[in-house]
């Protein structure tokens, strides 16, 4: 598939209360933790949009996407994005996961086959639905979980019959750390010895 057919939005959050932080404008490994997401998305799709209530991530020159419903975590995020969004399929990933490669959305991308929802599924079957394809049709089913005050990605994923792809050491780009996300302070030393230690790059 084109890359031009396809859109990346990349996911914020808000202020990290683990962190104290805004946890995208955190530097990690000498830049912002949300520039390594968007230069991974950037591989991959035609254009990256970061979805965010903070005018701050203007200085990374992408289009941002508020919430139109507000306090209500990664749905919000999520349901906004495809409402704004221009192309059938629509890639997202959180702003904590800068070790997801460009090469796990290459493999998921040949996966979709006309699912509305693709997601990686690894080690004893932890699903990322902040790491997978959606199409913009699953906003009305979003939609309906908002308005029920369900807020939970995986009962929407479960609506939407999303198809679960497995990752793991059978992978070339697969490592036991692919999907390490930061939270905490001490996530964030974790994250860098890792890197120190080559176990990553």
């Amino acid at each position: 598939m084109n890359k031009k057919y396809i859109t990346g939005f990349v996911l914020t959050g808000g202020k990290s209360s683990r962190l104290g932080v805004e946890k995208g404008l955190m530097l990690f490994d000498r830049k912002p933790l949300v520039q390594h997401v968007l230069e991974t998305l950037s591989v991959v799709v035609g254009e990256v949009f970061i979805s965010t209530n903070n005018p701050d991530y203007k200085q990374f020159s992408k289009p941002i996407i508020p919430d139109i419903v507000q306090g209500i975590g990664p749905m919000g995020g999520v349901y906004s994005c495809l409402m704004q969004s221009a192309t059938d399929y629509n890639i997202f990933l959180s702003c904590d996961t800068p070790f997801v490669p460009s090469d796990l959305f290459l493999y998921l991308i040949k996966e979709i086959d006309g699912h509305s929802c693709v997601v990686p599924v690894h080690d004893d079957e932890k699903t990322e639905p902040l790491c997978g394809i959606y199409s913009k049709q699953c906003a009305d089913t979003f939609m309906e979980f908002i308005s029920k005050g369900n807020y939970k990605m995986m009962d929407v994923l479960k609506a939407v019959d999303y198809h679960p792809v497995r990752v793991d050491e059978s992978l070339p780009f697969y490592n036991n750390h692919l999907f390490f996300n930061i939270n905490t302070p001490a996530d964030c030393k974790l994250a860098m010895q890792y890197l120190q230690n080559n176990s990553l790059k």
